[in-house]
């Protein structure tokens, strides 16, 4: 005998095997109960969600004598007649293949013929966005006014290449994406029934690996029960599923993480001269950075990821030694990938120059928090001098001091960037102005910013020590950077401490 595969052998065949759609099965079997069947449906969403499915059960259940639960029972006259492939009261059409504005007129001139058996005639039509424009137009009034005993549903996975008139003209049921944990219950159902041995962690990868449909999982089950002959295991599903090793892609997560170019670089190398596909190599580190990014910002991260123990640990310390920035940062750079990689045949350089970006960032981003532990530090600087009265003191006239009283309001602010970005520059005061003097362009254009501008107007307006003075920018060719340590050992001696 044939072999069947497990999303054909696990159709389900009632309302009660659907799953992940209990809002469309209560109306459905709500609508049949009560006598308020519909003359057209339209089912959208994501693929190997249920929709023809569903369709296929509803078409039977509103033609059944007896529904159980509003079920087809399977088992009367009405049921056992549909059940017959000679049968054409259930009609399924594949509007991919036949699209054609003559193909629906030819429906829509027999459906005046009366069902042969039950109540109703179905039409379901699949992939009803592939008509035509003309085909949907000759659709357009049967859908309208259809007889008595007809009922269409329309099911798609393009709900917006729909026209409106159609839409206008149908109930609508949204199918939505099944949940991870929903996915592994029913793979686990359905390797028990088979006697498939497993392991848990196993089954929480097939269902990732579904992404929402139960087709997909299925299918990507079926391969596993082939690949692990007779128990599949959590590395077998890898194996499978081409995704990288645990411990390598980790080791390769660090190394970007860590701005590491060099070390990156080469455990790049060595998984893909193993033959890892790229475009999965990039998706495994984007999910990767994700999963960690999950364990360091969110408290149930555990339970909802249900990644192996030994694998949750090692991101765990991960999440503990990185950034939520740096971590973000990773993950964009990766996952950005997927566009790039479609349109091209170098994956492997693209890849490489992505791993590069990632870790150049990443040392950008280690610069960013050795200045902002210098910001805090400064910070601290400035408080001991407000506790000790020198910010009370408006007739301070040094222009370093004024300085100091204008990056402390910034900060106040909540502006640390604009006043660490100048903390370089070269200050002066003369009668009636005070200088700020930038050599660093990029700097230069950022404080002549008008939102930059406006903020150092007003601080520098609001300040009693400034009061009576006029704000100056300039411009000019260098800065020697080593003016600020003695001056600022001069002016606070024992008071401060540089490191």
């Amino acid at each position: 005998m044939a072999y069947t595969s497990l999303y054909r052998k696990y159709r389900p065949d009632t309302f009660d095997k659907v799953i992940g759609q209990d809002h469309i099965v209560r109306t459905l079997k709500n609508q049949i109960a009560n006598g308020n069947v519909g003359h057209a449906y339209i089912f959208t969403g994501t693929r190997g969600t249920g929709k023809t499915s569903v369709a296929k059960i509803f078409a039977r259940a509103v033609n059944c004598l007896q529904p159980v639960d509003g079920s087809p029972c399977g088992i009367c006259e009405h049921c056992l007649g549909l059940a017959d492939a000679g049968n054409f009261d259930i009609l399924e059409i594949d509007a991919a293949s036949n699209n054609s504005v003559d193909q629906i007129r030819d429906l829509t001139d027999k459906i005046n013929f009366p069902p042969t058996i039950g109540r109703y005639k179905v039409y379901i039509v699949d992939e009803v966005h592939m008509l035509s424009k003309a085909a949907f137009n000759a659709l357009l009034k049967t859908l309208e006014e259809p007889p008595e005993h007809a009922i269409f549903i329309l099911a798609t996975t393009e709900i917006h290449q729909i026209p409106a008139t159609i839409l206008s003209r149908c109930l609508r049921f949204d199918f939505r994406l099944v949940s991870n944990a929903m996915l592994s219950a029913h793979a686990k159902r359905v390797f028990d029934d088979i006697g498939v041995s497993y392991e848990k962690e196993a089954l929480d990868l097939i269902a990732a690996a579904g992404a929402g449909s139960v087709r997909d999982m299925l299918s990507v089950a079926d391969m596993c029960v082939s690949y692990c002959d007779g128990r599949v295991t959590y590395g077998g599903v890898l194996e499978v599923l081409g995704a990288s090793d645990p411990q390598r892609l980790r080791e390769l997560g660090e190394a970007i993480a860590d701005g590491d170019t060099d070390r990156a670089l080469k455990a790049a190398a060595v998984l893909c001269d193993l033959g890892k596909s790229i475009p999965v190599l990039a998706n495994d580190l984007a999910t990767l950075f994700r999963n960690i990014l999950f364990i360091k910002t969110c408290s149930g991260a555990k339970d909802l990821l249900a990644l192996p123990e030994s694998i949750f640990i090692a991101l765990a310390k991960m999440a503990e030694k990185y950034s939520s920035g740096r971590l973000m940062s990773v993950m964009k750079t990766m996952s950005g990938l997927e566009g790039e990689l479609r349109y091209s045949s170098q994956h492997r350089i693209l890849f490489e120059g992505a791993l590069v970006s990632a870790c150049l960032n990443a040392e950008d981003g280690a610069k960013t928090e050795e200045l902002q532990a210098k910001v805090a530090r400064l910070e601290k600087i400035v408080e001991r001098l407000r506790t000790s009265g020198f910010k009370s003191a408006p007739a301070i006239k040094d222009a370093k001091q004024v300085w100091l009283h204008l990056a402390s309001e910034l900060k106040n602010r909540k502006y640390n960037v604009l006043a660490l970005a100048m903390q370089d520059a070269q200050f002066e005061l003369t009668e009636g102005e005070f200088y700020i003097r930038i050599a660093d362009r990029a700097t230069y254009n950022m404080v002549c910013e008008k939102s930059n501008r406006d903020v150092l107007n007003a601080v520098f307006e609001a300040e009693p020590v400034t009061q009576g003075l006029k704000l100056v920018i300039n411009e000019i060719k260098h800065i020697d950077e080593d003016k600020a340590l003695p001056y600022i050992k001069e002016m606070f001696g024992e008071l401060v401490e540089i490191r």
